[in-house]
């Protein structure tokens, strides 16, 4: 019974609005084809796909009838294979010992130029045909500005962009195996170029399939050819961040087919968490591309705010409340407020919020109220010995309610002692005898009330 697949007999695709991640390359599992090929040399019918040398690459395809010389899966000139996917594949000479440097090419028009310094992957499956009696390891793909044009059937002497590994050789007669590499692109090449670009010095060749039909030849179909943006394009580790105190942020990396992957630390892992501040950056190898990618982390703690200890103040003052804090953004009293201080007259527990991005903290702060005495005293005697005991003199008065200063003048009116502030007068280096004293002082709650005094303090030793 013959083998049948569905084919679509169609003429070739024209496309455009491509995008970043679209295949380049047209027809690239060599679906569409003008006319059913019937002979060798009748790659043409998967146009745009044509023969760039005097070599004769064939479509085979699953229009023809399975056991004709292009048919598939089974052919004349070359055994039996199924298509990687669809319903066709292409087919070249790579290698012949019978005739010196003998290649065969296949070649396409880019759907669009490469564009200069972008990376490219590209991919396409290759199969070892099982009627050739050799195999070996030379297959890849040149990208060239315009198309490549040569009388002769010899080696192209252009460099191979993506090229199969040598010293490995392809001998998967029942499956296809994958040919892939990654291209920064010059710019402007428009055509993609596929064989075996080594010279015979270079191509490591062997026996595989003895007594074949093909002797002494290898030879390679070509299915699903792909030409894409390499996803290092997509390489972004996000915006700068802010990182609240505790908390982690995880960075990726991944990138399809990376072949390493390095952060500016030292970890090679794609994806690693942070929680400290720092520029984090990172670059990813896809062979021969490369992309790099760098984020700032600024770890931020949580704001502090402090009113400091539990107080009492006299009726009738007031009390300013200082909120000390770092690392906030904003302050917000509980009576709304925004100010870093508040001003206190009455009984209550004060509040105070601080905000930043991170969250907020509060701290609150207790104020009572007393009865202050409203008196001064002036001591009228001292012992200024170092005994530790009544060493020095100093009006005795509530500081909540008063602003005091005093002055002390000798008998002859000499002013030996002034103390704006109401320090103390240890009567370094005087005389004993008695000493005249002279006190004003401003009222804290009535700043008009003013209140003076003249009296008299001994100094005994």
């Amino acid at each position: 019974m013959a083998l049948v697949r569905p084919f679509v007999l169609m003429a070739p695709l024209l496309l455009a609005g491509l995008s970043s991640a679209q295949n380049l390359v047209p027809n690239p599992g060599f679906e569409a084809i003008t006319s059913c090929p019937t002979f060798a040399s009748m790659l043409g019918n998967a146009a745009p796909w044509t023969n760039p040398t005097a070599g004769t690459p064939e479509l085979f395809h699953a229009c023809a009838p399975s056991g004709d010389y292009a048919g598939v899966p089974r052919n004349y000139s070359n055994g039996f294979q199924w298509p990687r996917t669809g319903d066709g594949y292409a087919g070249i000479f790579v290698y012949r010992t019978g005739i010196s440097e003998m290649r065969e090419y296949i070649m396409a028009p880019l759907l669009e130029p490469l564009e200069a310094g972008v990376c490219y992957s590209f991919s396409m499956y290759v199969n070892a045909a099982n009627d050739h009696e050799l195999v070996c390891d030379g297959v890849g793909a040149h990208f060239s500005v315009g198309p490549v044009v040569s009388g002769s059937a010899s080696a192209l002497p252009l460099e191979p962009h993506i090229d199969h590994p040598q010293g490995t050789l392809i001998n998967d007669t029942l499956g296809w195996t994958l040919v892939s590499g990654s291209y920064v692109a010059t710019g402007g090449e428009d055509h993609v170029v596929i064989g075996n670009f080594r010279n015979d010095a270079n191509t490591l060749s062997t026996m595989y399939n003895p007594g074949s039909w093909y002797a002494q030849t290898a030879y390679l179909l070509i299915d699903d050819v792909s030409l894409v943006r390499s996803e290092l394009a997509e390489l972004d580790l996000g915006p700068d961040t802010v990182l609240c105190e505790g908390a982690s942020l995880e960075l990726d990396a991944t990138i399809p087919g990376a072949t390493s992957t390095l952060w500016s630390d030292g970890i090679t892992t794609p994806i690693r968490g942070v929680t400290t501040t720092g520029i984090y950056s990172v670059t990813v190898q896809v062979g021969a591309c490369s992309a790099s990618d760098e984020i700032l982390i600024q770890a931020a703690p949580l704001p502090t705010v402090d009113l400091g200890v539990d107080r009492t103040i006299c009726a009738g003052l007031h009390e300013v409340i200082l909120a000390q804090g770092v690392g906030y953004d904003e302050l917000v009293w509980d009576d709304g407020s925004t100010s870093i201080e508040r001003t206190v007259d009455a009984a209550g527990v004060y509040a105070v919020t601080a905000s930043n991005t991170c969250g907020s903290v509060t701290d609150q702060v207790r104020v009572e109220l007393e009865d202050c005495p409203e008196g001064i005293y002036l001591p009228t005697a001292f012992t200024p010995d170092g005994d530790g005991l009544n060493d020095a003199f100093a009006p005795v008065f509530d500081a909540r309610l008063w602003a005091v200063s005093f002055s002390i003048y000798d008998r002859w009116g000499r002013m030996i002692h002034n103390s704006p502030v109401g320090q103390a007068w240890k009567a370094e280096e005087v005389p004993l005898g008695v000493y005249i004293t002279h006190l004003k002082a401003q009222h804290m709650v009535d700043g008009s009330a003013h209140h003076e005094r003249h009296g008299q303090v001994s100094v005994l030793r």
